[in-house]
């Protein structure tokens, strides 16, 4: 797999954009490239999330389980492909894959362990914080999301109360 390559997909993300390149090739030299045939499992709802997988090249599937129980509600997919980073809150804290991911075609893939991840942030602090302003971004984005919604329930109830 080519160093550029994935150093030019990890910058399209969120947390990498504003990650020094040099920091991106430690990150991508430290992290494992497994690959994966088609049908075989990245991981399964259950499995402990200790990991994230950016893909490199090929696509993937997702089967998120809805409903109360995790392996017996419905599942719905998600097709996955070149750039998409899967599983990325396993850097952050443990708990348990909440979907399924197959490879649909040959897949090429970067394996970003939270140990390794967590050892980057400790070591290159200007890491951390580049990453810490990109999750500050989100929970922004998320706090406005939800205002809008609730604004919008808000809307929807005065005029539910207006026709009734």
């Amino acid at each position: 797999m080519s160093l550029k390559i994935i150093i030019a997909l990890l910058q399209r993300h969120d947390l990498f954009a504003d990650l020094d390149p040099v920091r991106l090739e430690v990150l991508a030299f430290t992290a494992e490239q497994p690959e994966f045939e088609p049908g075989q499992t990245l991981f399964e709802a259950g499995e402990p999330a200790e990991d994230a997988y950016l893909i490199v090249e090929g696509e993937a599937v997702m089967l998120a389980h809805v409903g109360a129980e995790a392996r017996s509600g419905e599942k719905r997919a998600l097709r996955l492909d070149r750039g998409d980073l899967i599983g990325e809150t396993a850097l952050f804290q443990g708990g348990v894959r909440r979907s399924t991911v197959k490879a649909a075609t040959h897949l090429q893939t970067l394996r970003i362990s939270r140990s390794v991840f967590e050892r980057l942030m400790e070591e290159f602090p200007e890491m951390a914080g580049a990453v810490a302003r990109a999750l500050s971004r989100r929970l922004e984005a998320a706090g406005r999301e939800i205002a809008g919604l609730s604004r919008d329930m808000d809307q929807k109830n005065k005029t539910d109360g207006r026709a009734g």
